[in-house]
């Protein structure tokens, strides 16, 4: 692909790019194995078409660079990494992802005793019980379209109930949500971002003017920083990252999964006979479906391993990478349930995903209700699974078929 982009100065042609990954990731039928085809090439790169409003930005190909730039807030910063206030005019920023240590800190403490693992198993049952409720309005089918009829509900429904949100509008917040993550235009992505801060604002007053409930909002609207309350754009941040990544996130990995899972009957099979084994390979599949790029903003010119980069150039830390680098994982394609991996598809450091705890739990809750109901999980014959890479990449439309175990 030809750009009108020309490498800046510091960027030697050995490393120039040109490019965009999310279109390379469409060259085969799986994006997985079609980007680690740079796995091949240099350890960085400047990618031409990549980082905000693909205006270039420099690509770690390898999982150890990406470690090491995950655990560097000081050199690699997540100032407006996801763009919302240069790119969309906003007054807020997504909080605690998009600042640093030490303020990062204050803002994950607000959240981080609602996805403490023990929160989270007190929300099993009520999960478990969502999950249940939707597998009942296609379990005396012979299969479903997995994506609209349980992907998009069931980790919605989680999210939802944390915050005190009404069922009634998911069809709705799916639609900004998908805007917002996937829109090919930067007018877009401001429509649909508008359309979620306004009404976040007016449920945040209504919240302030009713009765008091002990939930997640509550705890942002009374939380105080270092004896001062929060502003209202602090609070906005807060509950926009609850809104954002409860709704998108686990949505776009439990496709890929259970894309994978349909060709894989002896995985099946043994997580069906043995669901002692399901936590290991929610892992394994973490590390194998990464569904972020995770941007940061390089604070200082400096060589990093051989390359000179520049203060205010883009680095960007992709899962889609890192979980596949030969270097780090021998057979890196292979779903392996036996592997335990260390992998970096959460993040790691300061960053870590705050709501890690929640995800896994919640997609271990899926694997368990299909497979004790549904075995020979497979693809509906004649039929593709669709898919895309535009933001947090995700499967689309996946039809399923399968063979009901009898009770």
């Amino acid at each position: 692909m030809t750009t009108t982009i020309e490498a800046p100065a510091h960027v030697p042609p050995a490393l120039f790019w040109d490019h965009d990954p999310n279109v390379f990731a469409q060259e085969m039928d799986d994006p997985f194995l079609a980007i680690s085809r740079l796995h091949d090439g240099p350890d960085i790169i400047w990618a031409a078409q990549a980082g905000r409003a693909k205006r270039g930005a420099w690509l770690a190909t390898r999982h150890a660079l990406v470690q090491e730039i995950f655990l560097d807030p000081v050199r690699f910063s997540s100032l407006d990494s996801s763009g919302v206030q240069t790119q969309l005019g906003v007054d807020w920023k997504l909080l605690p992802l998009e600042v640093d240590p030490p303020e990062h800190g204050d803002y994950r403490l607000i959240l981080q005793p609602w996805f403490q693992p023990a929160a989270i198993k007190a929300m099993e049952a009520g999960m478990r019980r969502g999950a249940e409720e939707i597998i009942a309005s296609f379990e005396d089918r012979d299969g479903c379209e997995f994506i609209s009829e349980f992907a998009q509900l069931f980790p919605s429904y989680v999210i939802l109930e944390l915050m005190n949100l009404p069922r009634d509008m998911l069809p709705t917040f799916l639609k900004w949500e998908s805007a917002f993550i996937h829109a090919k235009s930067i007018d877009e992505r401001a429509v649909a971002v508008r359309k979620i801060a306004s009404y976040m604002a007016d449920f945040l007053e209504e919240r302030r003017r009713g009765p008091r409930r002990d939930d997640v909002i509550q705890a942002i609207l009374e939380a105080q920083i270092r004896g001062r309350p929060l502003t209202q754009a602090e609070i906005m941040g807060l509950t926009m990252i609850l809104y954002t990544g409860g709704l998108d996130t686990v949505l776009s990995s439990l496709g890929w999964y259970f894309r994978y899972l349909a060709t894989d009957q002896a995985l099946q099979a043994r997580l069906r006979e043995n669901p002692q084994d399901i936590p290991q390979v929610v892992d394994e599949l973490l590390r194998a479906y990464g569904v972020v790029g995770r941007p940061r903003t390089v604070t200082q010119d400096m060589v990093f391993h051989g390359v000179e980069m520049k203060k205010g150039d883009v680095v960007m830390a992709p899962g889609w990478l890192a979980g596949r680098d030969p270097h780090q994982y021998p057979d890196p394609h292979r779903i392996d349930p036996d592997r335990k991996p260390r992998h970096l598809t959460l993040a790691t450091g300061p960053h870590n995903c705050v709501g890690s705890h929640l995800a896994k739990r919640e997609i271990k809750i899926v694997l368990e209700a299909f497979l004790s109901r549904f075995e020979n999980i497979r693809l509906a014959p004649g039929e593709t699974a669709s898919w895309q890479t535009t933001g947090v990449w995700s499967v689309t439309r996946l039809p399923l078929v399968w063979d009901r175990i009898q009770a």
